[in-house]
């Protein structure tokens, strides 16, 4: 069995503004129907930008993707708590070329007690970002949220270090890898789980040995399994406290949740 984890809060110096390039993943392990190359072909910017700040008592994560010819953006709230950080809120958005937002999507509330969604839970695409802060010393579980209907439990594991060069230059890095636990679809038992585990297609992340461990490099999908498969590699930091609600997609989504 694995301890189910709670996200602790971010250590010092967590906040900033982290962007990526981002590509199609060179071997893709899921073989879904969505391929990245077609949803990133043809952009002008290849660029992602991650910002994590705080905000009163919450840690705010906000994404910025390229998404066929326009934009997907999306804003996290974890509520601080005793036993760690809890998916308070989440607003997605995906815009066209002028900027227009052609689909919308609001969690104002996860209501974990009225709907017996486990506190142990996180939307999907937001956990690359967070994990970091996750001691590993041991195989963990949680939760990862995908929509109302769909929830599913992941594991977690530290699987060893690496030296990257980077377009930010060299860094010492730890490699994790995140994979779903199948048990969610077909009951195997706890021995052909294991023995399915070598085969099991899997996240790869790897995030700076020194606090505040942020993601330097992920690949996988960015969703379910099923999701598009990408790459992404940190190619600028700007550290430091970050203010809300300031330009590009951080206006863009209080705007519209206002």
């Amino acid at each position: 069995m694995s301890a189910l984890a709670h996200i602790p809060a971010p250590p010092a110096g967590f906040a900033g503004i982290a962007r990526y390039a981002i590509r199609p993943r060179d071997k893709r392990d899921f073989h879904g129907v969505l391929d990245a190359r077609r949803i990133l072909a043809g952009m002008a910017s290849h660029e992602s930008v991650v910002t994590l700040r705080d905000d009163a008592d919450a840690v705010v994560l906000e994404t910025d993707h390229p998404m066929f010819s326009g934009r997907l953006r999306e804003q996290i709230r974890y509520a601080r708590t005793g036993a760690g950080l809890v998916a308070a809120s989440l607003l997605r958005e995906v815009t066209d070329e002028s900027g227009a937002v052609v689909r919308r999507e609001t969690v104002s509330d996860y209501l974990h007690e009225r709907s017996g969604m486990p506190l142990e839970l996180y939307p999907e695409v937001t956990l690359p970002f967070i994990l970091g802060w996750l001691p590993l010393d041991g195989r963990k579980s949680l939760y990862a949220w995908i929509n109302d209907r769909f929830v599913a439990k992941l594991y977690v594991e530290r699987d060893g270090k690496e030296t990257l060069t980077l377009p930010v230059g060299r860094r010492e890095t730890t490699r994790v890898i995140m994979y779903p636990d199948l048990n969610d679809w077909v009951a195997l038992g706890s021995v052909l789980t294991r023995l399915a585990k070598p085969f099991i297609p899997k996240y790869r992340m790897w995030f700076d040995a020194e606090a505040p461990h942020r993601l330097v490099r992920f690949e996988g999908p960015y969703g379910p399994p099923g999701a598009p498969e990408i790459l992404l590699e940190l190619t600028a930091l700007e550290p430091g406290p970050v203010a809300p609600a300031g330009q590009g997609a951080r206006a863009a989504i209080a705007t519209a949740s206002e």
